[in-house]
Protein backbone atom coordinates (compact mmCIF):
# COMPACT_ATOMS: atom_id res chain seq x y z
CA UNK A 1 0.00 0.00 0.00
CA UNK A 2 2.57 2.46 0.98
CA UNK A 3 4.06 1.84 -2.73
CA UNK A 4 0.95 2.58 -4.25
CA UNK A 5 0.48 5.94 -2.19
CA UNK A 6 3.88 6.59 -3.45
CA UNK A 7 3.42 6.33 -7.21
CA UNK A 8 0.47 8.84 -6.86
CA UNK A 9 2.14 11.80 -5.43
CA UNK A 10 3.47 12.82 -8.69
CA UNK A 11 0.26 12.81 -9.77
CA UNK A 12 -1.42 14.97 -7.35
CA UNK A 13 1.29 17.08 -8.10
CA UNK A 14 0.09 17.64 -11.26
CA UNK A 15 -3.17 17.56 -10.58
CA UNK A 16 -2.71 20.24 -8.22
CA UNK A 17 -0.36 22.55 -10.99
CA UNK A 18 -3.19 22.49 -13.19
CA UNK A 19 -5.78 24.16 -10.78
CA UNK A 20 -3.11 26.75 -9.41
CA UNK A 21 -2.71 27.45 -13.16
CA UNK A 22 -6.47 27.72 -14.22
CA UNK A 23 -7.32 29.92 -11.43
CA UNK A 24 -4.37 32.34 -12.20
CA UNK A 25 -5.51 32.73 -15.91
CA UNK A 26 -8.49 35.46 -14.87
CA UNK A 27 -5.53 38.07 -13.55
CA UNK A 28 -3.52 37.47 -16.41
CA UNK A 29 -0.04 36.60 -14.48
CA UNK A 30 1.13 34.29 -12.33
CA UNK A 31 4.34 31.56 -11.63
CA UNK A 32 4.54 27.78 -11.25
CA UNK A 33 7.67 26.33 -10.25
CA UNK A 34 8.72 23.11 -10.05
CA UNK A 35 11.37 22.18 -8.18
CA UNK A 36 13.79 19.66 -9.48
CA UNK A 37 17.08 17.74 -8.99
CA UNK A 38 20.14 18.00 -11.69
CA UNK A 39 20.35 20.90 -13.61
CA UNK A 40 20.11 18.50 -17.10
CA UNK A 41 17.58 16.20 -18.39
CA UNK A 42 18.80 13.09 -16.54
CA UNK A 43 18.88 12.69 -12.67
CA UNK A 44 19.31 10.18 -9.78
CA UNK A 45 17.27 7.46 -8.07
CA UNK A 46 15.02 4.17 -9.20
CA UNK A 47 13.44 4.27 -12.65
CA UNK A 48 9.59 5.89 -10.84
CA UNK A 49 12.48 8.35 -9.43
CA UNK A 50 14.02 9.29 -12.75
CA UNK A 51 11.02 9.62 -14.85
CA UNK A 52 9.15 11.87 -12.30
CA UNK A 53 12.97 14.21 -12.21
CA UNK A 54 12.43 14.69 -15.77
CA UNK A 55 8.77 15.10 -15.99
CA UNK A 56 9.76 17.98 -13.48
CA UNK A 57 12.03 19.30 -16.22
CA UNK A 58 10.38 18.80 -19.60
CA UNK A 59 6.54 19.44 -18.44
CA UNK A 60 7.38 23.20 -17.43
CA UNK A 61 8.91 23.57 -21.04
CA UNK A 62 5.45 22.13 -22.76
CA UNK A 63 2.82 24.25 -20.63
CA UNK A 64 4.85 27.21 -21.20
CA UNK A 65 3.55 27.64 -24.31
CA UNK A 66 0.36 27.27 -23.50
CA UNK A 67 0.13 29.37 -20.78
CA UNK A 68 2.25 32.22 -21.99
CA UNK A 69 -1.03 34.11 -23.49
CA UNK A 70 -2.18 34.44 -19.84
CA UNK A 71 0.98 35.58 -18.51
CA UNK A 72 1.51 32.65 -16.44
CA UNK A 73 5.48 31.71 -15.94
CA UNK A 74 6.24 28.14 -15.83
CA UNK A 75 9.76 27.23 -14.70
CA UNK A 76 11.81 24.71 -12.77
CA UNK A 77 14.46 25.27 -10.51
CA UNK A 78 17.55 22.70 -9.41
CA UNK A 79 19.00 23.41 -5.56
CA UNK A 80 23.19 22.92 -5.78
CA UNK A 81 24.04 20.27 -3.48
CA UNK A 82 21.20 20.48 -1.28
CA UNK A 83 21.76 19.78 2.89
CA UNK A 84 18.65 18.69 3.24
CA UNK A 85 17.97 16.93 7.13
CA UNK A 86 18.20 13.31 4.41
CA UNK A 87 21.87 14.60 3.93
CA UNK A 88 22.45 15.75 7.07
CA UNK A 89 21.65 12.74 8.28
CA UNK A 90 24.05 10.51 5.28
CA UNK A 91 26.72 12.33 6.75
CA UNK A 92 25.89 12.07 10.59
CA UNK A 93 26.15 16.20 10.97
CA UNK A 94 23.49 18.64 11.38
CA UNK A 95 23.09 22.04 10.63
CA UNK A 96 25.17 23.35 13.25
CA UNK A 97 28.51 21.53 12.08
CA UNK A 98 27.85 20.64 8.87
CA UNK A 99 31.08 21.57 7.68
CA UNK A 100 32.62 18.42 9.37
CA UNK A 101 30.87 16.34 6.71
CA UNK A 102 33.22 18.20 4.78
CA UNK A 103 35.93 15.56 5.66
CA UNK A 104 34.11 12.41 3.85
CA UNK A 105 33.49 14.42 0.89
CA UNK A 106 34.43 17.48 -0.11
CA UNK A 107 31.72 18.87 -2.27
CA UNK A 108 29.65 19.04 0.58
CA UNK A 109 31.44 22.22 1.45
CA UNK A 110 29.98 23.91 -1.33
CA UNK A 111 26.25 22.94 -0.29
CA UNK A 112 23.58 25.18 0.42
CA UNK A 113 20.62 24.99 2.56
CA UNK A 114 16.83 24.63 1.81
CA UNK A 115 16.41 28.57 2.70
CA UNK A 116 18.69 29.83 -0.47
CA UNK A 117 16.81 28.01 -3.39
CA UNK A 118 13.73 29.44 -1.53
CA UNK A 119 15.10 33.07 -2.07
CA UNK A 120 16.01 32.42 -5.57
CA UNK A 121 12.09 31.40 -6.68
CA UNK A 122 11.20 34.82 -3.88
CA UNK A 123 13.14 36.57 -5.98
CA UNK A 124 11.47 35.29 -9.57
CA UNK A 125 8.18 36.19 -7.90
CA UNK A 126 8.99 39.61 -7.56
CA UNK A 127 10.94 40.03 -10.66
CA UNK A 128 8.74 42.20 -12.94
CA UNK A 129 10.25 40.14 -16.22
CA UNK A 130 9.64 36.95 -14.97
CA UNK A 131 7.93 36.11 -18.03
CA UNK A 132 11.25 36.00 -20.36
CA UNK A 133 12.58 32.85 -17.74
CA UNK A 134 8.93 30.90 -18.60
CA UNK A 135 9.94 27.42 -20.01
CA UNK A 136 13.12 27.09 -19.00
CA UNK A 137 15.62 25.00 -16.05
CA UNK A 138 17.77 27.26 -13.54
CA UNK A 139 20.06 26.40 -10.81
CA UNK A 140 19.74 27.87 -7.97
CA UNK A 141 23.65 28.89 -8.25
CA UNK A 142 22.25 30.89 -11.48
CA UNK A 143 19.53 32.66 -10.16
CA UNK A 144 21.55 33.68 -7.08
CA UNK A 145 24.27 35.08 -9.42
CA UNK A 146 21.24 37.35 -10.97
CA UNK A 147 19.46 38.34 -7.95
CA UNK A 148 22.55 39.10 -5.50
CA UNK A 149 21.32 36.10 -3.47
CA UNK A 150 23.44 34.88 -0.41
CA UNK A 151 22.40 31.80 2.01
CA UNK A 152 21.47 32.63 5.55
CA UNK A 153 24.78 32.59 6.80
CA UNK A 154 26.05 34.92 4.41
CA UNK A 155 27.41 32.33 1.86
CA UNK A 156 26.92 32.68 -1.98
CA UNK A 157 26.95 28.89 -2.97
CA UNK A 158 27.54 28.10 -6.76
CA UNK A 159 27.64 25.03 -7.66
CA UNK A 160 27.78 25.85 -11.50
CA UNK A 161 31.35 27.07 -10.63
CA UNK A 162 32.42 24.43 -8.37
CA UNK A 163 34.85 22.16 -9.66
CA UNK A 164 33.45 18.64 -8.46
CA UNK A 165 35.84 16.15 -6.53
CA UNK A 166 35.42 12.85 -7.99
CA UNK A 167 37.95 10.80 -5.87
CA UNK A 168 35.35 10.28 -3.59
CA UNK A 169 33.27 8.14 -6.02
CA UNK A 170 33.63 4.01 -7.59
CA UNK A 171 35.45 4.32 -10.88
CA UNK A 172 32.05 2.88 -12.25
CA UNK A 173 29.90 5.92 -11.03
CA UNK A 174 32.36 8.30 -13.15
CA UNK A 175 31.94 6.08 -15.95
CA UNK A 176 28.75 6.03 -16.28
CA UNK A 177 28.46 9.98 -15.62
CA UNK A 178 30.42 9.98 -18.36
CA UNK A 179 28.72 7.90 -20.66
CA UNK A 180 25.21 9.62 -19.50
CA UNK A 181 26.72 13.06 -20.00
CA UNK A 182 27.89 12.53 -23.65
CA UNK A 183 24.83 10.52 -24.66
CA UNK A 184 22.64 14.13 -23.43
CA UNK A 185 24.84 15.92 -25.02
CA UNK A 186 24.46 14.17 -28.53
CA UNK A 187 20.62 13.57 -27.52
CA UNK A 188 20.06 17.43 -26.99
CA UNK A 189 21.89 18.21 -29.91
CA UNK A 190 19.89 15.49 -32.60
CA UNK A 191 16.70 17.36 -30.83
CA UNK A 192 17.82 21.21 -31.27
CA UNK A 193 18.29 20.84 -34.60
CA UNK A 194 15.16 18.87 -35.39
CA UNK A 195 13.38 21.53 -33.56
CA UNK A 196 15.12 24.37 -35.74
CA UNK A 197 13.90 22.73 -38.51
CA UNK A 198 9.87 22.09 -37.88
CA UNK A 199 10.35 26.05 -36.82
CA UNK A 200 11.32 27.18 -40.15
CA UNK A 201 7.98 25.56 -41.36
CA UNK A 202 6.18 27.18 -39.30
CA UNK A 203 4.36 30.06 -40.81
CA UNK A 204 5.58 34.09 -39.73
Amino acid sequence: MKKTRSSLKPLAGRVALVAGATRGMPAKRGLIVEVTENDMIGGGGNPMSQAVKMAQKVLPLLWAAGLAPHGITVMAVTPGFLRSESMLQHFGVTEDNWREAGKKDPNFLQSESPLFVGRAIAAIAADPKVQTRTGMLFGSWELGRDYGLSDYDGRRPDWGRHKIDFSTLPPAWIDLFRTGADLESKWLTTLAGRTRRFRRKIPS
